[in-house]
């Protein structure tokens, strides 16, 4: 398991094609993993997101991050504190910059505030899912939702760490039947219709250094 960059530099001399950011257990094939947590399935590098230990412009063509953004504080509406131990939304998007080569791209998917309020007040979902989508599942210090993003949250925050073509790239338009992200069974938690209402409530955006 990597966690120093000289470590980084002798496992991949050629640099990294495409990164997976916080893993966890469900890591993505094709993709380096780099999770904070030990012990995780497939783990490449142990790593704090915010400062990894892989070197400027190393990663050629994606970094992904599939759950794990709204784990990190707003930049300006929490404490110091809270930013010290968990880290904001910006240091993360603009450690990934720093990592990534020019022309590479950033995805991400997180819950969408607006998407889980508009189901809320119309009591499409239950609140069970609405609830969980918007605090996270609890199941360790780092798996608690910080912050809930928007389109507009994105934008800014993709701009101020200099990302270009911030886009809303969100796939359900052109799917018919099951997506496929990293999920390893259609039956998740016991919700056999995942795919029909948990990707209408995510936020995925692109954008390219």
């Amino acid at each position: 398991m990597l966690t120093k960059k000289n470590q980084v530099l002798q496992s991949f001399p050629n640099g990294i094609e495409k990164l997976e950011i916080g893993s966890g257990n469900n890591p993505e094939s094709g993709y380096v993993h780099l999770d904070i947590l030990p012990n995780l399935p497939d783990l490449d590098i142990l790593s704090d997101v915010r400062k990894t230990p892989i070197p400027d412009n190393f990663v050629r063509k994606e970094v992904r991050a599939v759950h794990i953004m709204e784990h990190f504080c707003h930049p300006e509406y929490s404490s110091k504190s809270m930013q010290k131990r968990y880290g904001t939304t910006v240091e993360v998007v603009k450690e990934v910059y720093r990592i990534l080569k020019p022309g590479g791209t950033f995805f991400i998917v997180t819950p969408d505030f607006e998407k889980i309020c508009t189901s809320s007040s119309l009591k499409r979902v239950s609140n069970y899912w609405l609830q969980r989508w918007a605090v996270g599942g609890h199941e360790n210090e780092y798996d608690v939702h910080h912050w809930l993003w928007t389109y507009q949250d994105a934008k800014r925050w993709f701009k101020e760490a200099r990302f270009k073509d911030c886009r809303n790239c969100n796939p359900t338009p052109e799917i018919l039947g099951k997506p496929l992200l990293n999920w390893k069974a259609e039956d998740v938690q016991g919700n056999m219709d995942w795919h029909k209402i948990e990707w209408y409530h995510w936020l995925f955006i692109r954008g390219k250094k």
